[in-house]
C-alpha cells in the first residue's frame, strides 16, 4: 500500500487523502481501501481529509463507501463545507450495517412480506364474513317483505344455474358413473362380489362424488359468470349507479342468485344422482350380468333417505359457498379490465378450495 501507513505508535493505518479527490483520483483511492479490505482481521483505519482542497461527487460516492465498511473507519479534519455537501446524501451507520449484511437484510424482508400476507389475508376474511352476514341479514328482509331486488330475477337466475347447468352436470356425473363402476367391477370380480357394485356406487354417488363434482362444475360455470357479472358492473360503476338509486348493489345482486342457487340445487342433484346410479346399472348389467332390478333391490339394502338428504345438504352448502365466493371477488374489483379476468380466475380457485376443505369437514362429521 503506497497511501494508507501503519502508525506504530497506536496501530491504526491512516489514509491522507490528496487535494484534488475528483473522478480523476478517485479510482486509486477506492483500489487502495480494496487492498486494505483484504487484511484479516480488520484494524482500525482512519481517513484524513486535512490536505483535500478540491472535491466533487466522487469525494461523496468515497465517503459512503467508505461508510459501508463499518465502525472501525474514522473520519478526521473533514472541513464544514465538506461536511454539508456529505449531509445530502445521508448513509446512517444502521444503513451501513444492513448493507454489510444482505443476508440479515433479506431474512428481515422476508419476515415483513410474511406479516404482510397474513395481515392482508385477515383483511379479505374480515371482508368475506362481513358480506356473508350481510347477505344472511338481506334473505332474511327479502323473505319477510318481498322487496329490495328486480321482479322476475330469481326466475331468471334458476332458469340460468338449473336448466343452463343441466346438459354439464348430467354429463359429468355420468361419465363418472361409468368410470367408477367399471373400476370397481374389476376389483369386486376378483373376490366374487360383483353384486356389491350396486351398493358401493349408490352409496359412494349420491353421498359424494354427485355433490362434489356437481359442485366443482358449478364452480367454473355459475361462479365464474357471477363474477366477472359483478367486476363489470364495478368497473364500469353500475354498482356506485345503483347506490345513487338508493340500491343496495349486495342485496339487489347477490339475494336473487342466492334464492337462484337454493332452488336449482335440489333439482341438479337429484337429476345427477339418477343419471350417475343409472351408469351404474349399464356398467353391472354388461360387465357382470347384474339385471337391473337386483341391481337396485340390493343398492337399497346400503342407501336410505338419510343418504341422498345428506348429499342434498353437502350440494346446498357448496352451492352457497360458491355464490358468496363469487360474489366477494366480484365486488372486491378496483377498477381496470384486468381485475376482471383475475377476480374471475380467483373466484373458481377459491371456490373449489373451499368446496374441499368443507367436504373434509363433512367427512369428518358425518363418519
Amino acid at each position: 500500500m503506497n497511501m494508507i501507513t501503519k502508525s506504530m505508535e497506536n496501530e491504526i493505518y491512516l489514509l491522507t487523502l490528496p487535494s484534488q479527490v475528483t473522478i480523476d483520483t478517485i479510482m486509486v483511492i477506492f483500489n487502495e481501501l480494496n487492498e486494505f479490505q483484504k487484511i484479516q482481521p480488520q484494524p482500525a483505519l482512519e481517513i484524513d481529509f486535512k490536505d483535500v482542497e478540491t472535491f466533487d461527487s466522487s469525494a461523496i460516492a468515497l465517503f459512503n463507501s467508505v461508510k459501508r465498511m463499518g465502525e472501525h473507519v474514522v473520519f478526521s479534519n473533514i472541513r464544514e463545507d465538506m461536511e454539508k455537501a456529505f449531509a445530502m446524501f445521508p448513509l446512517t451507520l444502521e444503513t451501513a450495517k444492513q448493507i454489510s449484511k444482505p443476508e440479515k437484510r433479506r431474512y428481515k424482508k422476508r419476515i415483513e412480506n410474511y406479516a404482510d400476507r397474513f395481515l392482508k389475508m385477515l383483511g379479505e376474511m374480515k371482508e368475506f364474513v362481513s358480506l356473508l352476514t350481510d347477505e344472511i341479514y338481506y334473505m332474511g328482509q327479502y323473505l319477510s317483505k318481498r322487496k329490495g331486488i328486480y321482479p322476475g330475477e330469481i326466475t331468471n337466475q334458476l332458469y340460468f344455474m338449473a336448466f343452463k347447468s343441466f346438459p354439464i352436470v348430467t354429463l359429468i356425473s355420468f361419465l363418472v358413473g361409468i368410470t367408477i363402476s367399471i373400476t370397481s367391477a374389476e376389483q369386486l370380480r376378483n373376490f366374487g362380489a360383483d353384486i356389491f357394485l350396486a351398493d358401493l356406487v349408490g352409496f359412494a354417488m349420491i353421498r359424494e362424488l354427485v355433490p362434489l363434482m356437481t359442485g366443482i362444475i358449478l364452480s367454473g360455470k355459475i361462479g365464474a359468470s357471477i363474477t366477472a357479472e359483478i367486476a363489470s358492473m364495478k368497473v364500469m360503476e353500475e354498482t356506485d349507479a345503483l347506490k345513487t338509486m338508493g340500491i343496495i348493489p349486495e342485496k339487489f345482486l347477490m339475494v336473487p342468485r342466492l334464492m337462484g342457487i337454493t332452488m336449482a340445487i335440489p333439482l341438479l342433484t337429484a337429476l345427477a344422482d339418477f343419471v350417475g346410479i343409472f351408469a351404474g346399472i349399464i356398467v353391472a348389467r354388461v360387465f357382470s350380468s347384474i339385471p337391473p332390478d337386483m341391481f337396485l333391490k340390493e343398492m337399497f339394502t346400503i342407501v336410505h333417505l338419510g343418504d341422498f338428504l345428506i348429499g342434498l345438504m353437502k350440494t346446498l352448502v357448496f352451492g352457497w359457498i360458491i355464490v358468496f365466493s363469487s360474489g366477494y371477488k366480484g365486488f372486491s374489483v378496483k377498477q381496470g379490465a384486468a381485475e376482471v379476468g383475475i377476480a374471475t380466475t380467483d373466484s373458481v380457485v377459491l371456490s373449489i378450495s373451499m368446496i374441499i376443505i368443507m367436504d373434509c369437514i363433512f367427512a369428518i362429521l358425518l363418519y
